[in-house]
């Protein structure tokens, strides 16, 4: 009898302690995953997030419209046309910042002369604001005999070509230009098939827009660029 006794009161021991450790191991859990969210917005501040449709990252700045004061900006991208941009895929989001309650604008740079310009962006206290930059990205790749190492300049146009709005240079590395949305042309110059070719492409939201150009007779000027999710 004795025997049993004590034989219960070690189950009831292992049982206490096993208790003791899946609480501890919840908790920690409950730690651990609050780690990976976002801290909470600090006292006196409102949180502004940008939604890019995929992109991580932005060169943008931010202005009181109040008093005109920049009180924000982050520049962190080489432009596209840069010969030593390209991207890894590994970008974290970028795209957050804490700011004091009131009226703003945000202006993100592009990779052609034209600006996005988001005004009247209300920052309310202890709040957060969620504000779409309708922007988009294409990709150029020029082909020559079945490979992707050959690299040409291209002009980036307003849609009716009246104006040259940038310029780039094919690469074999992942390299997106971040326009505005809309519609474009895209111009390959002394092109080795002796004449200028022309490639429409359609720039939205959310969406990596692939446009490609090579020498074979089949590939006209009418070819259009294809429409890929991110």
């Amino acid at each position: 009898m004795r025997g049993a006794r004590e034989r219960l009161s070690g189950y009831l021991s292992w049982g206490v302690l096993l208790c003791g450790c899946l609480l501890w191991a919840c908790a920690t859990t409950q730690v651990g995953s609050r780690q990976y969210g976002p801290p909470p917005v600090p006292e006196g501040k409102g949180r502004l997030f940008l939604e890019a449709g995929g992109i991580n990252e932005l060169n943008f700045y931010i202005v009181d419209q109040g008093t005109g004061e920049e009180v924000y900006a982050d520049m962190p991208r080489v432009s596209a046309s840069s010969p030593s941009a390209f991207e890894t895929g590994s970008q974290v989001s970028r795209l957050v910042t804490d700011l004091d309650p009131g009226t703003y604008k945000v202006v993100v740079n592009t990779d052609i002369k034209d600006n996005v310009v988001v005004e009247d962006v209300q920052i309310q206290l202890g709040e957060e604001t969620h504000v779409m930059i309708p922007v988009g990205r294409f990709q150029v790749m020029f082909t020559s005999t079945g490979e992707l190492s050959v690299q040409m300049p291209f002009l980036i146009m307003d849609f009716h070509m009246r104006s040259v709005l940038g310029k780039g240079m094919t690469s074999s590395e992942l390299r997106h230009f971040i326009v505005p949305e809309g519609s474009y042309k895209i111009r390959m110059e002394h092109s080795p098939t002796g004449f200028d070719q022309i490639r429409p492409v359609d720039v939205r939201f959310g969406r990596i827009t692939p446009v490609r150009i090579g020498t074979q007779a089949t590939d006209g000027p009418s070819s259009q660029g294809e429409v890929q999710q991110p």
